[in-house]
């Protein structure tokens, strides 16, 4: 038996819980099933909770009067109730506009069973000490494995679904092949994917795809100079493109984006890419961050060494591609959108996260003509602006969380919420952990929303193509 007795539950605190635990229901930018749905708002009412406790740390504990809590109970429940109905409601209604199933009634009623225990493991682990805390926090890790077990798709947003199981290819024009400088052993799992991916198309030329992994060499300078290597073995300079990719954390690049830039130009096309790390996208944001800015930086300047000894009719077209955390290092070693151009001849940029200064300053009005802000395919249309066409593309689905997440989201309105968007309003602490369940869902959408910009990238490289290139490459005499 425990000797210390639970402490008991306070009015303020569970009236803060309740309020917070209601709004979890309303949308925010992906549909929530019932399970990502329980987790957020036995988060919310967790968070609540523990806001309404800090009156009680500065004025002590008050008692309730005799029938407070007979009066909260007969509130809260029936609007916990129906807020949680309203909320099954509304998730079909996303669901429904982007073209998706919405969650079903019955795995819909263990979103309130399961939001309470998540919510008494938090509040209990933190209020308890000793040993009557563990029966707790071991019923906190059991929710935990059951969200792990039940998120299977979201959690592998940077994966490739395909098996590793994968044969060399044959080909000299892709790395791993027999003729290649990098051994197919050395590419890893995101490398093999890469370099055996092709598009449904038949082209008139053989796409290059050129690839150095992690365990390629030691360090980013040394993978840049092998994949510029790469590239002159498989004659990439003499193709019409030569698209640097930035990768994600693990070394995934999204095949769709890259097969449509191939289908564009009928397989004229070199794309090349380092791999900076070998951890998942956040991870590798929190442990390494300046290893993602220096690998694009060198392979950029690698790049640009050869093709200033190349004379200025005979240089391919040089484009920059990065996707989410990719998209975040490939801007990271550019100032203005000057310095960017001043590198390459385009840049698509497609999901990327709010934190990077380049594209804060180009968000606040300080773009040029040369660059565009597409939130989806309308955006893309070569007609939109018969007079300029771009030079560096930003693709940001207003339904991407990765766009949106902030920490600033737990205390402040985010510019983007300045005006209610549909259904979505902005709530205190909510809000925050709302889009932080949509990070779990943003590839398990339908293409055209979240996290997922494949279906546009063919609009997207021919809006970019468009534009004229430099006669001379920038820098270069």
């Amino acid at each position: 038996m425990f000797r210390q007795r639970p402490p008991r539950p306070d009015l303020l605190a569970s009236a803060l819980a309740t309020v917070l635990l209601c709004l979890s229901f309303t949308p925010s930018l992906l549909p929530r099933g019932w399970i990502l749905q329980g987790a957020v708002s036995g988060l919310c009412a967790a968070t609540g909770y523990a806001l309404g406790c800090l009156p009680r740390l500065v004025l002590g504990r008050r008692p309730a009067g005799r029938w407070a809590w007979p009066v909260f109970a007969a509130l809260a429940v029936p609007a916990t109730v129906l807020m949680a109905y309203r909320g099954w409601l509304w998730q079909w209604e996303i669901s429904r506009a982007m073209g998706a199933g919405g969650p079903s009634a019955a795995g819909w009623l263990g979103v309130l069973p399961l939001a309470g225990l998540l919510c008494a493991a938090l509040v209990g682990a933190a209020a308890l000490r000793r040993r009557a805390a563990v029966p707790l926090v071991a019923v906190g890790l059991a929710v935990a494995g059951v969200l792990v077990a039940g998120l299977p798709p979201a959690l592998s947003t940077s994966l490739d679904g395909r098996v590793t199981a994968l044969a060399a290819p044959a080909a000299g024009t892709r790395s791993g092949s027999p003729a290649s400088l990098v051994s197919w052993d050395s590419l890893g799992r995101q490398g093999r994917a890469f370099v055996t991916g092709s598009s449904a198309v038949r082209h008139g030329t053989a796409p290059i795809r050129v690839y150095a992994g992690w365990r390629t060499a030691p360090d980013n300078r040394s993978r840049a100079r092998l994949a510029v290597a790469e590239l002159r073995r498989t004659g990439a300079f003499d193709r019409r493109v030569v698209c640097l990719v930035v990768p994600t954390g693990s070394g995934w690049i999204d095949e769709p984006t890259v097969a449509a830039l191939e289908d564009e130009l009928d397989g004229d096309t070199a794309v090349a890419a380092v791999q900076y790390a070998a951890l998942p996208s956040w991870l590798a944001l929190a442990t390494e961050p300046e290893s993602a800015e220096s690998a694009a930086a060198d392979l950029i300047d690698e790049v640009r060494r050869t093709l200033v000894t190349r004379p200025a009719g005979q240089r391919p077209r040089l484009l920059l591609y990065g996707h989410s955390l990719g998209a975040l290092a490939a801007q990271a070693p550019f100032d203005t959108a000057g310095g960017l151009l001043g590198a390459v001849d385009g840049a698509l940029i497609s999901g990327s996260p709010p934190n990077s200064p380049l594209r804060t300053r180009l968000r606040d009005g300080s773009a040029r003509p040369a660059v565009r802000f597409a939130a989806g395919a309308a955006d893309l249309d070569v007609a939109a602006d018969p007079v300029t066409s771009p030079r560096v593309l930003y693709l940001e689905h207003p339904t991407d969380p990765v766009v949106r997440w902030s920490p600033d989201l737990v205390a402040r309105r985010p510019d983007w919420l300045r005006r209610p968007s549909g259904a979505v309003r902005w709530w205190p602490v909510v809000t925050f952990w709302q889009v932080t369940g949509d990070l779990l869902r943003a590839q398990d959408v339908p293409a055209g929303y979240g996290h997922r910009y494949g279906a546009e990238a063919r609009a997207a490289w021919h809006l970019l193509l468009g534009a004229e290139p430099p006669a001379v490459l920038a820098g270069s005499g």
